[in-house]
């Protein structure tokens, strides 16, 4: 589907909830003049995370969940995520903690990159990796905007992005 498809849904969906432009737009944090031109079809490039928090404000999801996943393809995946995000290990090294390397595209993939994410691997697993996230796993917009896109929070009262903590021994004198 293309971005314009998508703009045709998004006015007949924000039609049928009564929303108005300002209100919409408000509410998924982006200017009107965005939206009216995602609506419109003059918007040519938008954000996955703006698209997608409009997509749910409205009842749609912007790639669906997908069952488990499984065997070589699910690994694969991983792999080559692993090799583009994660620079400073070897990918065997990283798949053998794919929550980490989920984590890093969520935190900084691309829009194909997470599409295809949520296509193998769900939204239950994304919801899966916030729950277990270490410290320096996420940046603070990532976070909150995850939190939200999985239902686990709102805007209003988004979980602390996970901290190291101190240590309990003082300074060395």
């Amino acid at each position: 589907m293309e971005l314009a498809d998508i703009g045709k849904t998004i006015r007949t969906a924000r039609h049928a909830h009564g929303l108005t432009q300002v209100r919409l737009a408000t509410m998924a944090g982006i200017s009107r003049g965005t939206l009216n031109g995602l609506e419109t079809g003059i918007v040519k490039e938008l954000g996955f995370h703006k698209l997608d928090t409009i997509l749910n404000l409205l009842g749609y999801d912007l790639a669906p969940a997908a069952s488990s996943p499984t065997g070589d393809f699910a690994q694969e995946f991983l792999r080559r995520m692993a090799l583009r995000y994660i620079w400073w290990q070897t990918p065997d090294e990283s798949i053998k903690d794919p929550l980490r390397v989920i984590a890093q595209v969520m935190d900084m993939g691309t829009l194909e990159d997470i599409q295809e994410m949520i296509a193998v691997h769900g939204k239950r697993r994304m919801a899966e990796v916030l729950k277990h996230a270490r410290p320096g796993w996420f940046h603070p917009k990532s976070w909150a905007f995850w939190n939200i896109v999985s239902g686990r929070t709102n805007y209003k009262n988004i979980s602390p992005i996970p901290t190291r903590k101190r240590d309990v021994l003082p300074d060395p004198a």
